[in-house]
């Protein structure tokens, strides 16, 4: 059992403080954030203590999850060097996806052992159930001598870790922002299509959907893309843009935008012509129009 201190109490940092809660270690302190996240987190978990200082919550911890967003985690780090927070041997493990330990350098050289380690999962707010990153793949990114302990924390809380090069971690992470952020707005485009069509209930078409495409394409790639731009289908393209200006203008960017990204990697598959039009199609408001008029729509 370890010692466990939270700094971050956001969505990732209250998640983290339940799994290591329920794999047997004991979370004793939280630091950082607002102080509203940590009551709430505290309220979660007895025997917790909230600190306003990240630098009081790891002092005493065998294992420190920096949980704060990206963009905070180099000065975060620096700040704990800096007060003198960490004893030697401690264990200290950040969850941004496109960093490697690099950035807790300092706190490696004031003697911790550290490790960089991102589940691939998203979080919804409120989320506390541990259960949600069972069976989760993890990034893991430590040296040869930490990675052991790193990818054994990752087992403890359900996961599936996976090395990562620290120099791959940025490309790592822009796949995982196409896979998860662009999808769900692709989604919510959908969606929005959808009540403009007077459909009641969205989710009984998109749910099913949805998830049998990323299934297929995660598993075989661009080959398993269908629909209208993967067929070459221009005239029903242009229907589509013609019927989003018409009906939910607000819609037309958003779709030409996603019909080019699903273009891109299907251009091998079509002939020269085809993909000549629908980059015309694409392109613009005013030249999806002209496209519109030509193919009759």
């Amino acid at each position: 059992m370890m010692r466990v201190a939270i700094i971050g109490p956001g969505r990732v940092g209250t998640l983290l403080a339940a799994a290591c809660a329920r794999a047997g270690h004991r979370v004793v302190a939280v630091g950082g954030g607002h102080a509203a996240s940590r009551d709430r987190l505290t309220g979660l978990i007895a025997g917790v203590r909230p600190r306003e200082e990240p630098a009081d919550a790891m002092r005493g911890a065998d294992l420190v999850w920096i949980a704060v967003p990206d963009d905070r985690l180099t000065q975060v780090a620096a700040d704990l060097a800096r007060q003198d927070a960490v004893h030697e041997g401690q264990r200290v493990v950040h969850v941004a996806g496109a960093y490697g330990p690099d950035v807790l350098e300092l706190l490696r050289r004031s003697g911790a052992r550290v490790a960089a380690c991102h589940p691939a999962m998203t979080v919804p707010s409120g989320a506390t159930d541990p259960e949600l990153l069972v069976g989760t793949a993890w990034a893991v990114t430590a040296s040869v001598p930490d990675r052991p302990w790193a990818e054994e924390l990752v087992r403890d809380l359900g996961g599936d870790p996976h090395t990562v090069a620290a120099d791959r971690r940025a490309l790592y992470h822009a796949a995982l922002a196409v896979g998860s952020n662009a999808v769900a707005a692709a989604v919510a485009t959908a969606r929005q299509l959808l009540l403009a069509a007077s459909v009641d209930d969205p989710a009984a078409f998109l749910g099913p959907l949805a998830r049998t495409s990323v299934d297929v394409v995660a598993e075989r790639g661009a080959v398993a893309i269908t629909g209208p731009v993967a067929r070459g289908d221009v005239a029903t393209v242009a229907g589509h843009l013609e019927a989003i200006r018409a009906d939910v203008p607000s819609s037309g960017e958003a779709y030409r935008l996603l019909a080019l990204a699903t273009l891109e990697p299907l251009r091998p598959r079509l002939d020269a012509e085809t993909i000549a039009v629908l980059d015309s199609l694409l392109s613009s408001d005013d030249r999806a129009g002209e496209a519109g008029a030509r193919w009759n729509v």
